[in-house]
Formats: C-alpha cells, structure tokens, sequence
C-alpha cells in the first residue's frame, strides 16, 4: 500500500467515525416548573449505548444549578429512566423542588420510585 492509499484510507476512516459519533446527541429540556416550587427537568440522548448515569448526573447538576441562582436549595423528589422500545434512545426524568434552607420540606431525600409499568388486573 502506497502513502496516498493509506491517507485516503485513514481520512476515509477519520470521516465515518466523526459521523457516527455526530450522530450521537443528548439534550435537555431544560428545567420547567411542574408545580409550586417543584420543577421537572429531562436529559435524554438518542444514542443506544449511553451510559444512564451520565444522564443522571448532567440531570442532578441543572437542577443544582438552577436551584443555586435562585437562592433555593436542591430538594430530589423522583427519578425515572426510560428507554425506548427500540433501545436506540435512553432518557432520565429529574423532578425536584427548589426550597429555602429553611423550609421544613428541606430534609433528607426519600425518593419516589417512578414504576414503567403499569399492570391493570381487570377480574370477571
């Protein structure tokens, strides 16, 4: 294989592995309010080996942030993980309240464990 063969080949390389990881996004909604003091944010990536617990944590840190610059404190009030039918696409759903410090809601974080499915017994 002369040089030019092989730098042809390697930029052929270079350019399928920029397209295949291009296609790989994660994205946020966001943090939008979901009631009184209590927001929902959702990181969600279309890539199906996303590790879920990078979703988790860019989540986790929005929602810090965001509580931050308004003065509040981060409160976690229940998490869910879905992933698509497919498996091409993985997202984690963060709901939260943003609380003064001294609320008395401000406590030790009992998370609420969001079920994906639902079984509805119907009897005759």
């Amino acid at each position: 294989m002369n040089l030019r063969n092989f730098f042809l080949l390697l930029c052929l390389c270079l350019t399928i592995a920029i397209i295949i990881v291009g296609c790989a996004t994660t994205s946020s909604t966001g943090v939008f309010s979901s009631g009184k003091d209590t927001y929902t944010i959702v990181v969600s990536s279309n890539s199906f080996n996303e590790d879920p617990g990078t979703l988790h944590k860019r989540a986790y840190q929005e929602a810090k942030e965001f509580c931050q610059s308004k003065g509040k404190v981060f409160q976690p009030v229940a998490a869910k993980i879905n992933s698509s039918t497919r498996g091409n696409s993985v997202s984690f759903e963060l709901k939260f309240r943003a609380l003064n410090p001294d609320d008395p809601d401000y406590k030790r974080p009992d998370l609420e464990t969001v079920p994906d499915v639902k079984v509805d017994v119907k009897s005759k």
